[in-house]
């Protein structure tokens, strides 16, 4: 399977409609999900990204570095594969965001293969949710996204953002083995650590949550974590490492305070880190295990 050519008509409202629902579907009901968080235990392989932004490039070669271009999803052998952050990227037409296109493609890789494709919530999704504007270079991409989106499905858009809406309210927190690594999108920020529940891993989402000021905004949104906020968080949820993406990294990895790694996957210097889940995790060792996605051949293009 060529990750860029699913084999979804993305052209097609019912389509993607379905995928939406589908992908919404397996998020719930996977089964190593407990409230907010998958538990993957201390067995098999774990790929970690960063932000992806619509990096078609990028994420195919991710998903050939997984094996999940040729596997099946009966494959015994099959490693967990963390995405987010996979929308509002650098490409537009006519200032019209069209990564409704990647949010589908991830959709239907996560309907595939519903226990070993992890998507989780970020600050870009859960804008879109909330149509909350994020300001790029002058221009707000929540509305170019919506946009795309009106452009691409014309009388089903609405339709089409009620899925998404949909999917991206099904999305877990976070990612976590048994042996001290936690995958998010950020943490909180040192302003929001005093109100922030740290129980919120444990439970379903409300969507007072998802709001301003709620856990889990607070959550994917904040940037520039301290000491105080790495190790406090560390010892509520037993945690040795915490792999994150949200700030930059411009040359895909950058260290967080003593306990903490921010990945990139969205430009030419972006990454994925394999992590063993069966081993304890210390944050050098895993700086030494990352693979430049640069570095992955990119899977033939079919036809």
């Amino acid at each position: 399977m060529d990750p860029a050519d699913p084999g979804l008509d993305l052209s097609n409202a019912d389509a993607v409609i379905d995928v939406f629902h589908a992908a919404a579907e397996a998020c719930r009901r996977d089964p190593k999900r407990r409230g907010s968080t998958i538990h993957l235990g201390d067995t098999g392989r774990l790929l970690v990204t960063g932000d992806l932004h619509d990096d078609m490039n990028n994420f195919r070669r991710i998903v050939r570095f997984a094996g999940l271009d040729t596997a099946s999803p009966e494959d015994p052998d099959l490693p967990h594969l963390v995405l987010h952050e996979v929308i509002h990227g650098e490409a537009s037409f006519n200032g019209e965001d069209l990564s409704v296109r990647m949010l589908a493609r991830v959709a239907a890789l996560k309907a595939r293969f519903p226990e070993h494709v992890h998507v989780l919530l970020s600050n870009h999704e859960l804008a879109q949710l909330l149509g909350e504007g994020i300001v790029k270079q002058g221009a707000s991409v929540v509305e170019a996204f919506d946009d795309g989106v009106e452009f691409l499905y014309q009388d089903r858009a609405g339709e089409v953002r009620e899925a998404i809406n949909a999917y991206v309210r099904a999305m877990p927190l976070c990612v976590r083995g048994a042996l001290g690594v936690l995958v998010a999108h950020s943490l909180p920020a040192p302003r929001a650590i005093e109100r922030f529940d740290k129980g919120i891993l444990d439970r379903e989402l409300e969507m007072d949550d998802l709001e301003p000021r709620g856990s889990a905004y607070e959550m994917v949104w904040g940037r520039y974590q301290n000491k105080k906020v790495t190790e406090e968080l560390a010892d509520a949820w037993g945690v040795d490492v915490f792999l994150l993406g949200h700030q930059p990294a411009d040359f895909g990895t950058e260290p967080l305070c003593d306990n903490g790694i921010i990945l990139a996957s969205d430009h030419s210097h972006g990454v994925l880190l394999p992590v063993d889940l069966s081993k304890a995790v210390r944050r050098n060792q895993l700086m030494d295990r990352v693979v430049a996605l640069a570095g992955v051949p990119l899977p033939p293009a079919e036809g």
